[in-house]
């Protein structure tokens, strides 16, 4: 049986249910460690865990959305045309980014295309500088806009983890020789999910008139199966350690956070938080909110934000509110000493869904 640790202050709201799932999986065969990170939240398989395991590969751990990650990216231009507004009116006459049309090869279906659920594409300001050294070092301007986009493999990856999915006891999971194949083809999903969520950011930038570069300033996998020394890691909702500077996201209407994973990765499984992590699920969040808010009222966030989504039943569900306390999440990991805070950014408007 694996050990299990959480990292999780008295001060975060950890689902219980999503611990017992994890005690089941250090009983997995070849499962090593098992870690729930600070954003830990309920599902089928919880989001916010990481796994190792020696020589076993459970494709059914990271499901089909593989490669699901955050990217962000800088824009470089100047304050004065930052325009929310116009931003905002842009967008909103956007039937799909599929009516965007840019320069680069296509590699299949979906490409490009954001999804749905708690996928996004938002334009960031920088709140704060809190280590000027760092974020000095990025070479990226403090007073222009960010591109953060959260997306992933789409059919791509769902096909990939079709062909595996039942073939095999949940419990025992593969042998690494069994899952060649799939590991072939998961890592071209993780091309895939990183390319597309490239091109979901030069469409929204052309869907809003900029005419700039893109100039990326982290870019990780959250969904992913990776080797390492220790064996196969699995990490579903959570943030690699060994990319750099990476964005942990807010929600859309609270502050995201660009941190610097500190060297000493053993606690976590070379994991982060890779959010805020939902509090509730998505149907409870749509009945708890319907009486309470109007979707216009959730159009625009507490702090200014504005979200485009056409969907109202994806409004309620993914509203603020629906979410843990980015900020407790955040400080969890400062506490165990995970990361240094480079600096929180503040989306401005938060486009969702295609």
């Amino acid at each position: 049986m694996g050990d299990l640790r959480i990292i999780a202050s008295s001060d975060n709201w950890i689902d219980s249910r999503s611990v017992d799932t994890l005690k089941q999986i250090t009983q997995f065969k070849g499962v090593q460690r098992v870690v729930g990170l600070p954003d830990l939240s309920v599902g089928v398989v919880p989001n916010g865990m990481a796994v190792i395991t020696k020589d076993r590969i459970y494709p059914h751990l990271i499901g089909g959305d593989i490669g699901c990650g955050m990217s962000l990216f800088n824009v470089a231009i100047k304050s004065k045309k930052i325009k929310i507004e116009r931003f905002a009116k842009y967008l909103d006459k956007l039937d799909s980014l599929d009516d965007i049309e840019i320069d680069m090869p296509s590699l299949g279906y979906n490409l490009g295309s954001i999804g749905k659920g708690n996928h996004f594409a938002e334009l960031h300001l920088v709140n704060e500088v809190r280590d000027e050294r760092l974020f000095d070092s990025l070479g990226v301007d403090k007073n222009s806009l960010f591109v953060l986009v959260h997306s992933g493999s789409r059919a791509f990856g769902q096909i990939v983890f079709d062909r595996v999915a039942g073939s095999y006891n949940p419990k025992e999971g593969l042998s690494v020789g069994e899952a060649r194949d799939y590991l072939a083809s998961h890592n071209k999903a993780l091309d895939y999910a990183s390319q597309s969520r490239r091109q979901i950011a030069q469409k929204i930038i052309k869907a809003i008139k900029i005419d700039s570069n893109l100039n990326q300033v982290s870019d990780t996998a959250h969904n992913s199966i990776t080797q390492t020394d220790d064996g196969w890691l699995h990490r579903k909702g959570a943030t690699p350690m060994d990319k750099g500077a990476v964005i942990i996201a807010g929600s859309r209407g609270t502050l995201s956070y660009l941190v610097m994973p500190k060297d000493d990765m053993t606690i976590s499984n070379a994991s982060l938080a890779h959010g805020a992590g939902r509090k509730w699920e998505r149907s409870s969040a749509e009945a708890k909110l319907r009486n309470h808010y109007t979707k216009e009222e959730l159009k625009r966030t507490k702090i200014g934000s504005r979200v485009i989504c056409r969907d109202s039943k994806l409004l309620y569900e993914e509203a603020p509110q629906a979410y843990k306390n980015i900020d407790i999440v955040i400080d969890d990991l400062v506490k165990a000493d995970l990361v240094t805070i480079i600096a929180s950014f503040r989306p401005i408007l938060t486009y969702k869904g295609d």
